[in-house]
């Protein structure tokens, strides 16, 4: 009932609002802190490519948490960062179902952003691509041929890219221990404070089943009369495994970074809903999934259970516990309302944090 009350405070542009509280950042590149107009002016793109121009002082982010490009950030600007943003924290952006392999022999169209190449965000115009510390190390633990490859025509089969430029996996039990340990060991060796795991999402939005529709009218990877291998045995897998497979490693996963890093490491699940893993500090959503009253109450309903199997893990310490509402999409939500709204949340729930997407093109800025 509270956030109908609020939801309809906002549409009707009432006057109490209160200002946004603390925020978040996504996503940091090592070249904005390497600006000469770092911390006063960090720029969308850096200022390059079709996505716009804005500038946001990073020092509103005090006290908020950077979501960043393990892309050639370094120790030394991690520290950089924390000096001049007080009670900041940095946390590593990884996805959880497309690898970057960019520039590995073994995947043809990896050969461009770690974050995939996409119209407005790719090599031409949005910072540095190529090799570095990150994509090598990872590169060499990875084994290639656990990415998900199409056996349609024999064994190895070929690469598939689910999205421009990066590979699909599924979290299997060879690739798992691998993956939670180079990453962790990296957050560490790097000081990052933790890891955001973009696309660890709620269960009913995850689609595994083979398609029987043409390739333009499925949106599972497993598309209509081929054939699959998942975890690099040569053997198709079919539909039930992947579930299986998934379903039976992606949380375990999680839950041994949690082991790796400790208990105040921060791990974030973009889970665009309820996921409510007690590993996770939280859970990050885009606002545009809150429109309206079903969607404010699914997002309450994900917001809370998360916050409490947070606190059953840490026995009732809410130290740990920060979730983030993105704040995107104006054309579902008008910018004034999403603040007003989060800033409302935000007196709820204090440890929600208001989030400035600076790399979709579809950011608000309060």
């Amino acid at each position: 009932m509270a956030a109908v009350k609020v939801f309809l405070c906002i549409m009707a542009l009432c006057s109490s609002t209160r200002a946004v509280g603390k925020q978040s950042f996504y996503i940091l590149f090592a070249d904005q802190v390497q600006s000469n107009t770092w911390p006063e002016k960090v720029c969308q793109n850096n200022g390059k490519g079709p996505q716009g121009s804005e500038c946001v002082d990073a020092r509103k982010y005090s006290d908020g948490i950077f979501i960043v490009s393990p892309q050639n950030f370094t120790a030394e600007l991690v520290q950089r960062v924390k000096k001049d943003v007080p009670g900041s924290r940095l946390v590593i952006y990884f996805d959880f179902g497309d690898m970057p392999l960019a520039h590995s022999e073994e995947c043809p169209f990896c050969q461009g952003h770690i974050m995939g190449d996409k119209y407005g965000r790719n090599c031409s115009t949005t910072y540095t691509c190529g090799p570095s510390p990150f994509l090598n190390g990872l590169q060499s633990v990875f084994p290639s041929k656990d990415a998900v490859h199409d056996i349609t025509n024999g064994t190895p089969g070929v690469m598939v890219e689910s999205y421009p430029g990066l590979a699909k996996y599924i979290w299997n039990n060879k690739s798992t221990p691998i993956l939670a340990k180079y990453l962790s060991d990296y957050i560490k060796e790097n000081q990052f404070d933790g890891i955001y795991l973009d696309g660890y999402i709620e269960p009913d939005r995850i689609n595994f089943e083979q398609c029987t529709t043409a390739k333009e009218g499925c949106t599972s990877f497993l598309k209509s009369g081929h054939i699959y291998d998942v975890n690099g045995d040569g053997v198709e897998d079919s539909s039930e495994v992947v579930y299986a497979t998934y379903f039976g490693w992606a949380p375990a996963f999680v839950t041994m970074m949690r082991r790796n890093l400790g208990s105040s490491a921060v791990l974030l699940a973009n889970s665009a809903g309820a996921i409510s893993h007690p590993s996770l500090s939280g859970i990050t959503i885009e606002m545009e999934s809150c429109v309206g009253t079903s969607g404010q109450q699914r997002c309450i309903e994900a917001l809370q259970s998360q916050y409490q199997s947070t606190m059953a893990m840490n026995n009732n310490n809410n130290s740990n516990a920060v979730s983030i509402f993105w704040l995107t999409h104006s054309e579902a939500l008008p910018p004034s309302a999403q603040c007003a709204l989060v800033a409302q949340w935000q007196q709820q729930y204090p440890f929600v944090q208001a989030g400035t997407d600076f790399f979709d093109g579809s950011h608000v800025v309060c």
